[in-house]
């Protein structure tokens, strides 16, 4: 698992870091400050030891990394974030080199290193400590006299004994994130299976339309829709003339080659906010939900002509017809008279020389077309 491609924002937290550098530079100042009222150091030179030219040593560290954050190549910000933490860290020991104890903070880049999960930067962050650790043993007086080899040799052993804890963290994390990562591919995967499962569910295999038990639960809604909020909804119930005489001629699978073309033409005919289903066999309801009555007729009427003079190549180039029924809803009326108007509409089409459209009612259709 390749973790310098992992799914994070390093800028961001590069970002943070750098802030929190600028935040140790403030408690420094504090803290100095504090200092400054109980030492025994004049103040002029407790000042300029240990205010200003550790703050302004600091403050060009900083300055120098933002300038690195902003113009460095992504691969190189991280290096610089250790690199500067580890002269903060050298600034802050080397300032108080008799107080023994504040070695530890050259342990920070270390720290710092832990965020990136990286054990080449860990062993980078521990090579800085661990190089400043011995350049100020070798080169200053003062610390080389209050340590011992024996207890340099403690403190390097501490530091890669922190180093190691660090690497075990960094190890756990890693198992952490490829968990993870497992745990929301799986999760993906199910949730592709389930959507597809759903939409199996939901769809007619052979026309790729809504299927007959998804129209009902879609028509209920409507209607509460259109009795709620006043939201236009026109039927038509479309039904393949002549068609078991198709199946009878050319066989089932001219049949179903007829049936998908027919539902090819419906989809390329009507829009979005159309609800278009395979009702059953050879019938097929569109649910019209933002039309007024004249377009949706339009609409209607222009699809039983284009279907009408649609040849079929498993006919061999002859056309199918279709008998349509059509209404707009009528508030109040529900959804079983409603769909039982439609379909005697339907009915009457058929029985009266079908390839025709009538309105519910047995009123025949009467548009102008464009």
């Amino acid at each position: 698992m390749d973790y310098e491609t992992l799914d994070y924002n390093r800028h961001r937290w590069n970002r943070m870091l750098l802030n929190a550098f600028w935040f140790i530079l403030l408690i420094s100042i504090l803290l100095e400050s504090l200092y400054l009222t109980i030492s025994a150091v004049p103040t002029d030179e407790f000042i300029i030891r240990y205010i200003i030219r550790p703050t302004l040593l600091q403050l060009g560290i900083l300055l120098l990394t933002e300038t690195g954050l902003r113009f460095l190549k992504p691969r190189y910000q991280d290096y610089v974030i250790i690199f500067a933490s580890s002269l903060l860290a050298s600034i802050i020991a080397y300032v108080h080199i008799t107080i023994n104890f504040l070695l530890i903070a050259l342990f920070l880049p270390v720290v710092v290193s832990i965020f990136y999960f990286h054990t080449r930067k860990l062993v980078f962050a521990l090579s800085n400590t661990l190089l400043t650790v011995y350049f100020l043993y070798f080169f200053n007086d003062e610390l080389n006299s209050t340590v011992t080899l024996v207890g340099l040799t403690t403190i390097t052993v501490m530091f890669l004994s922190f180093s190691l804890i660090a690497w075990g963290v960094m190890l756990r994390g890693r198992e952490l994130m490829a968990h993870l990562k497992t745990y929301f591919e799986s999760n993906q995967q199910l949730l592709v299976k389930t959507i597809w499962m759903d939409k199996l569910a939901k769809m007619d295999a052979l026309t790729e339309l809504y299927n007959h038990m998804t129209f009902h639960e879609y028509f209920e809604k409507l209607i509460e829709q259109n009795e709620s909020n006043g939201l236009p909804l026109q039927l038509a119930i479309l039904d393949i003339d002549n068609f078991k005489l198709v199946n009878d001629t050319y066989g089932h699978r001219a049949g179903d080659a007829v049936l998908q073309r027919v539902s090819e033409l419906i989809r390329n005919k009507t829009c979005a906010n159309d609800f278009v289903a395979r009702y059953g066999g050879e019938e097929f309801a569109i649910l019209f939900t933002d039309k007024s009555e004249a377009d949706s007729l339009v609409v209607v009427e222009e699809l039983r002509q284009e279907i009408a003079s649609a040849p079929h190549d498993s006919l061999h180039g002859k056309p199918v017809t279709v008998s349509i029924g059509y209404a707009a809803y009528e508030s109040g009326e529900g959804k079983e008279i409603f769909f039982h108007r439609v379909d005697e509409a339907l009915y009457a089409a058929k029985s009266s020389g079908k390839n025709k459209t009538i309105i519910a009612a047995g009123r025949p259709i009467e548009i102008q077309l464009a």
